[in-house]
């Protein structure tokens, strides 16, 4: 058995030590959290908060992950919608996601079903005040086409009119020409490039109006070659494609509606993403930005865009209330958010209580069925997410639904249709200003 600890520099609003008390039930393996006294939570408004309770877990198979269902009561049925999962043949403190359960009309118990896994007999309740995010607008900053969608296409679509929606990276690489999109289109790497550049920022400024966000709200930057690096100590050097020498951020930019300062110098240069996400700030003035997590997510264009969104900050006269992080790749796995399609989830995976922010809030946004199945179809009209069918693939997910009946849909053959199509969305949260001086701090010599 592995033992891994989670461990964040959370700070919750509220807490309370909790007892996990067996109750007699036809589910076998079920637990009671006995919320009636624990420290005044009978005072709070329970749909003001996302929930989290800390707790010890223990897988008991070394295959099979562990799950969690949370009934409302001794007689309800398990659904997957209230399910969530975890590591198989591991044990440690895991976190599970609360949010959207608990509600004020049957608020002092909550009864959790344990499959593969031990019941423990305590943990710790979580609280974390919701943002109002009606109080202005919302600019999601999106990596790369797709990267919105993986991680907020149900809170974009439910603050759609409010929400911006900027893809800051080209995304042109083509590993071979066997590799394109459609396969033979193009004859030459170059034609490949410049084609995968242009498809890409066409996913970027047409997925996020199924879900109603204004056109006028998006944008395509059209960067690439950049790194950290290049935005602390080579700012002014303009990168390079090594296939198409004469690639500008201009074939991303072709359907935007909003000017942008590199618009007319059309180079991808540190310095020009940090004056072009300055004016987006000062353009739009956004109470709430979402951006990758750059402590978590490893990707490095991943944390190259999260530290120019704190530099962008540190240039403009706005700063925004609040950045709300986002993890899109995990180092050393593939597959959380764990479970079948629809399941919940919570924060991922992580092992250090200590964060260059200090401390950070939690926000776990709730996605209603429909909403699940409008992110499904925005994955599928995204290029990048269209895995091309194996034929040992394919038979590992016959056998796995139809005999081993393991509850997945496979609506596609990435695996984002599956990691990524959850009831929650999760995020982290710190103050716009604490994120920028943190980051930029942390990154100066």
């Amino acid at each position: 058995m592995k033992k891994t600890d989670y461990q964040y520099a959370l700070q919750p609003d509220w807490q309370s030590e909790v007892i996990l008390e067996n109750t007699q039930s036809k589910h076998q393996h079920c637990v009671t959290i006995n919320l009636a006294d624990g420290g005044g939570f009978s005072e709070l408004n329970i749909e003001d908060f996302t929930w989290l309770l800390a707790f010890s877990y223990q897988s008991t198979h070394k295959k099979k992950q562990g799950s969690i269902a949370i009934v409302e009561s001794d007689d309800s049925v398990v659904s997957v919608f209230n399910t969530q999962y975890f590591e198989s043949g591991e044990e440690g403190v895991r976190y599970l996601n609360l949010s959207g359960v608990l509600n004020n009309n049957a608020k002092s118990v909550a009864t959790l079903v344990f499959k593969h896994c031990h019941m423990p007999n305590y943990g710790k309740l979580l609280a974390f005040k919701k943002p109002d995010f009606s109080d202005g607008p919302i600019l999601i900053l999106a990596p790369h086409a797709d990267d919105a969608e993986l991680a907020a296409y149900g809170f974009y679509h439910d603050f759609a009119e409010s929400t911006w929606i900027t893809t800051i990276n080209a995304g042109q690489n083509v590993q071979k020409l066997e590799k394109q999109y459609i396969p033979s289109l193009d004859d030459s790497m170059h034609a490949a490039v410049a084609r995968k550049a242009a498809i890409r920022a066409w996913n970027s400024m047409t997925t996020p109006l199924l879900a109603g966000v204004p056109l006028e709200q998006l944008s395509s930057l059209g960067y690439f070659g950049l790194t950290k690096n290049a935005l602390y100590d080579t700012a002014k050097e303009a990168q390079t494609d090594p296939v198409l020498a004469e690639l500008t951020p201009q074939v991303s930019r072709q359907w935007n509606r909003i000017f942008l300062p590199n618009d007319l110098s059309n180079k991808s240069s540190g310095e020009a993403l940090v004056m072009d996400l300055t004016s987006l700030l000062e353009q739009i003035k956004p109470t709430t930005v979402l951006v990758t997590e750059p402590e978590i997510d490893p990707h490095p264009e991943h944390i190259m865009s999260a530290h120019a969104l704190a530099l962008a900050i540190r240039e403009s006269t706005h700063t925004p209330e609040r950045v709300l992080m986002y993890v899109n790749h995990l180092r050393h796995t593939k597959t959380f958010p764990y479970g079948p399609e629809h399941a919940k989830t919570a924060l991922p995976p992580w092992f250090d209580e200590t964060s260059v922010f200090g401390t950070f809030s939690c926000y776990s946004h709730q996605l209603d069925i429909a909403t699940q199945k409008e992110k499904v179809v925005s994955f599928d009209t995204m290029h990048d997410l269209r895995s091309k069918p194996r034929v040992g693939k394919m038979l590992k997910k016959w056998w796995n639904k139809k005999v081993l009946k393991n509850g997945y849909q496979y609506y596609g053959d990435h695996v984002y249709f599956q990691t990524h199509i959850k009831s929650n969305e999760v995020f982290t949260l710190v103050d716009g200003g604490v994120f920028s001086e943190a980051l930029i701090g942390k990154a100066s010599p």
